[in-house]
């Protein structure tokens, strides 16, 4: 049966027949880039793309007259995740529109090619580009239907596309990692109308420390042709420095710099009553139990133990600096938001206590999560730097806090001691009463801990 009248046949039993115009040329062929993941769909940009690009894609799609005799991988059992993009919002789907494709590596790219051109395959080529690819940003490979279904004012064409990816850079990582999708749109036949089925195929992400050369065969029907399945041939590699690889990386920047289209940033918070809560913050006879209550939904404890204890003008200022701190709260998770709360409950108290000192409840309230730390400018000054993050916020704190292990004071090494023994992160044997060579005896000991070290950095 022709591709045309396979797609006649779709729209059989329609009460309204949408016209059909396939015409031409079987396929188009385009590149496009994207700020982000095929997942997360386009991003913002975050400024003017200047470094060099870290790996180099070139792509060929091939048109198949017969299923060539290759022993690929199933490409099925490969994904990490499969998801149906069809639906408003993407669900986990089983791969279906790739069934029966192959994937893999390509040890020998003479032999791969002299099979697709052998007799009775016949390869074509219906397109190929090449591509710089940087962090955190995609670069898709698309061949699709030349001319489409119009129905009802829709125009509706299949897809055939490769996605490669960097993800964010990363300094733990020491070579460039990619990683691939495959995006499949086909007609669902199953359906009175035309409507197209969709799926994303992501694969692992890999490192890429040389030129590595795939081979993907897929099966699949433009709606002009009648080719039963498409090769691709995907060589991936790190940039160099070569005129050719500075005048590709010149075009993806002139690409970038025209992208329009972004997506609106997916709210994450699916929380009705914390919006509500947030919502209440200007509201008086309410603003405490409404902070409160954020808190203790998020972990945030030490805005949770400062809005319990603070006089109504902290507790006004306190509630006006979250309120401004969370405007994009939908686009937050919970634990971003309750890292937020901190951050902010911490910032003011900080800057009030530059001013004059903290009211005692909320002094206790600070000592209680600072330990030692809370009674030295020196040690709120280096906390005060490392709010970049919850985890750097927890280890400077747990730092000056070890750092009082050593100090002259008995006092001050007892409320350092008694702060990390309750989180079980004092050092074995340390005792901070015990004569100066007990103690030095222990802290030794316990740098020299690996599994201490390890609790520490959890």
């Amino acid at each position: 049966m022709s591709g045309v009248a396979a797609g006649a046949l779709l729209l059989s039993g329609c009460q309204s027949q949408p016209t059909l115009k396939p015409a031409g040329p079987d396929t188009a062929f385009n590149m496009r880039y994207q700020l982000g993941t095929p997942l997360s769909g386009p991003q913002a940009p975050g400024g003017k793309l200047t470094s060099a690009p870290d790996l180099v894609v070139q792509v060929q799609f091939l048109k198949l007259n017969r299923w060539p005799r290759v022993h690929l991988p199933p490409l099925a059992g490969q994904s990490t995740i499969t998801i149906n993009n069809a639906a408003a919002r993407p669900t986990m789907a089983f791969p279906a529109l790739s069934a029966g494709a192959q994937f893999g590596n390509v040890n020998n790219s003479s032999t791969f090619a002299a099979l697709l051109h052998s007799a009775g395959v016949r390869a074509t080529l219906c397109g190929q580009a090449s591509a710089a690819v940087w962090p955190g940003l995609s670069v898709a490979l698309r061949l699709t239907d030349a001319h489409g279904l119009n129905v009802h004012g829709r125009d509706l064409r299949q897809l055939l596309a490769l996605w490669v990816w960097q993800p964010p850079p990363s300094a733990a990582k020491a070579a460039p990692v990619a990683g691939l999708a495959f995006e499949i749109k086909r007609f669902n036949t199953t359906s009175r109308l035309p409507t197209l089925a969709r799926q994303l195929q992501v694969l692992p992400e890999r490192p890429f420390v040389g030129p590595t050369t795939y081979g993907a065969i897929i099966p699949f029907h433009f709606l002009s042709g009648n080719s039963p399945a498409f090769a691709m041939v995907i060589i991936i590699r790190p940039w160099a420095n070569s005129p050719q690889d500075q005048a590709l990386a010149n075009q993806g920047r002139q690409r970038i710099a025209a992208l329009t289209k972004v997506h609106a940033t997916v709210a994450l918070l699916n929380r009705p009553d914390l919006i509500v809560a947030l919502h209440h913050l200007g509201t008086p006879g309410v603003r405490r139990a409404s902070l409160v209550y954020l808190a203790g939904q998020t972990n945030a404890k030490l805005t949770q133990d400062v809005a319990a204890v603070a006089q109504p003008p902290v507790l006004r200022a306190l509630a006006g600096a979250v309120a401004a701190d969370t405007l994009r709260a939908p686009f937050m998770t919970a634990a971003q938001l309750g890292w937020t709360l901190d951050k902010t409950t911490y910032t003011l108290l900080y800057r009030m206590q530059k001013i004059k000192p903290l009211a005692p409840q909320l002094f206790v309230a600070l000592e209680l999560h600072l330990g030692e730390a809370a009674w030295h400018v020196s040690s709120l000054d280096e906390i005060a730097r490392n709010l970049s993050s919850r985890r750097n916020y927890r280890l400077r704190i747990i730092k000056e806090n070890l750092i009082y292990l050593e100090d002259s004071s008995p006092a001050a090494r007892l409320t350092a001691f008694n702060w990390l023994n309750r989180r079980h992160l004092a050092p074995a044997g340390y005792n901070p009463l015990a004569d100066n060579r007990a103690r030095t005896t222990a802290l030794n000991n316990a740098e020299n801990n690996a599994a201490y070290l390890r609790r520490i950095q959890q």
